[in-house]
């Protein structure tokens, strides 16, 4: 392991509700999505405290039940507008954009984070998702419907095209030059006419390469295909594991398919969810952890589990035993165990325990508690014992952070841990470069291109 190795460090703006699904329902979050401000301190925070990246998530279609009771994406700005704001506030803080390459043309992919890069200095990543199902097809109806393996392979193209578009302008195809009258050099411009099965773009772009080359990618799907993507595409990976082992395969097997795809495996960053929650004392973090849990409206819990299990467990008994649920609702009961088995895992991380004859109502807060992002509990210095464990022990190379109050985590994280981090030595005291990618890596793209 490479002894100058620092932890990368990012915040996940996601709101009202996030990976807790009580997230608005606690006392210091902040109850006013819409205002510019919000965001602006939030960046600044993140900023202050030397991190990495705010990391903007996406959605395309409104979900009744989670606008209801206030869940993830309940409320969901357009994330190049968001990420403008914050880009105005902050001066070295990455911006992490996620769009759909199954709902976004390269050209327009190329162009908005080309922009967006060049207006921030060169700190935007662009999150890769591949998108489907019927609420959101239904606002897209002139985008064709694809099965999850085919979503890949188109998705393959439409990076490949972005990718190529970015790379249309040579380094010093933009001249300038007042004396000659030559603004841009034409023979630097080059003309992609990228032809795929599914995309098909001529370019070039109208823009010349933002300060780190192009825009940093990020990706987080996590099937067989999705890992495939992530090793041939992603500078960054999120992830949500429940445990060492677990990030640990992940991290070895991305590191793997980066080789395969002829990259060099410490190209590929495996950055985890974790949700921190801390306390002055290991007993005051434990009490606020408990006092999460009583902020879980208990029918918006079975709603988040349904979704996620993707069958219908609302209007049952929150006392129905989950095993009696899953048979009454469910056509999978494999879907059940696993989730059992997982929830476990994740209580075991923490060093507790799931009891058997668990209810609907129990298995539900359990999840949503953390939607499987393993909970970091303690004082400062025992968190940082946990996230500098996983990472020396190479499982991950950082991390994002999922508020449990939104921004108010965020702050209550770079006053009481990252001072524990930086005394340590795992993670930067300053920047070292105006950057994104230069401030991950050290290095820069000269020339524009991979």
């Amino acid at each position: 392991m490479s002894s100058d190795r620092q932890i990368f460090l990012a915040g996940y703006i996601l709101f009202p509700g996030n990976h807790f699904a009580g997230a608005w329902r606690h006392p210091y979050s902040e109850r006013d999505f819409n205002d510019r401000a919000l965001f602006e301190d939030a960046a600044r925070t993140l900023e202050r405290a030397k991190f990495d990246m705010a990391f903007i998530p996406e959605t395309l279609a409104y979900n009744p039940a989670f606008a209801r009771y206030g869940l993830s994406n309940a409320i969901k700005h357009d994330p190049t507008q968001l990420a403008s704001v914050i880009a105005g506030a902050t001066r070295h803080l990455g911006i992490g954009v996620t769009l759909s390459a199954s709902f976004t043309a390269p050209y327009h992919l190329a162009r908005t984070l080309g922009s967006l890069d060049q207006f921030s200095g060169g700190r935007v990543a662009w999150n890769i998702i591949m998108s489907r199902g019927a609420p959101t097809y239904a606002n897209f109806p002139f985008v064709e419907e694809l099965e999850r393996e085919e979503l890949y392979d188109r998705g393959d193209e439409v990076v490949e095209a972005t990718v190529a578009l970015w790379d249309s302008w040579q380094n010093d195809a933009l001249v300038v030059d007042k004396e000659s009258g030559v603004f841009v050099d034409p023979d630097k411009v080059e003309t992609p006419d990228y032809q795929g099965k599914y995309v098909q773009v001529k370019g070039p772009l109208t823009l010349p390469p933002s300060p780190q080359g192009k825009p940093v990618l990020i990706q987080a799907g996590d099937s067989p295909r999705g890992r495939q993507f992530g090793g041939k595409w992603a500078e960054l990976v999120f992830a949500i594991e429940n445990n060492e082992e677990d990030l640990r395969a992940k991290r070895n097997d991305l590191r793997r398919l980066a080789a395969e795809a002829g990259r060099d495996p410490d190209s590929i960053k495996l950055i985890a969810a974790v949700q921190p929650i801390v306390g002055e004392t290991t007993e005051i973090a434990r009490a606020r952890q408990k006092y999460l849990t009583s902020l879980l409206d208990t029918d918006a819990a079975i709603t988040f589990l349904s979704h996620f299990v993707r069958t219908d467990f609302t209007g049952l008994s929150p006392d129905t035993t989950f095993t009696e649920a899953v048979s009454a609702r469910s056509t999978d009961e494999n879907a059940g165990v696993r989730l059992l088995y997982n929830l476990r895992k994740l209580a075991a991380g923490s060093g507790e325990s799931l009891d058997g004859g668990l209810t609907l109502g129990d298995v539900a807060k359990t999840f949503s508690a953390s939607e499987f992002t393993p909970q970091i509990v303690g004082n400062p210095s025992e968190i940082a014992d946990q996230l500098i464990h996983l990472f020396e022990a190479e499982a991950v190379d950082g991390y994002v952070l999922s508020p449990t109050h939104f921004p108010g985590a965020f702050d209550d994280f770079a006053r009481a841990v990252v001072p524990e981090l930086q005394r340590r030595g795992v993670f930067r005291t300053e920047y070292s470069d105006t950057t994104l990618r230069g401030n991950i890596t050290g290095t820069k793209w000269t020339d524009g291109r991979r």
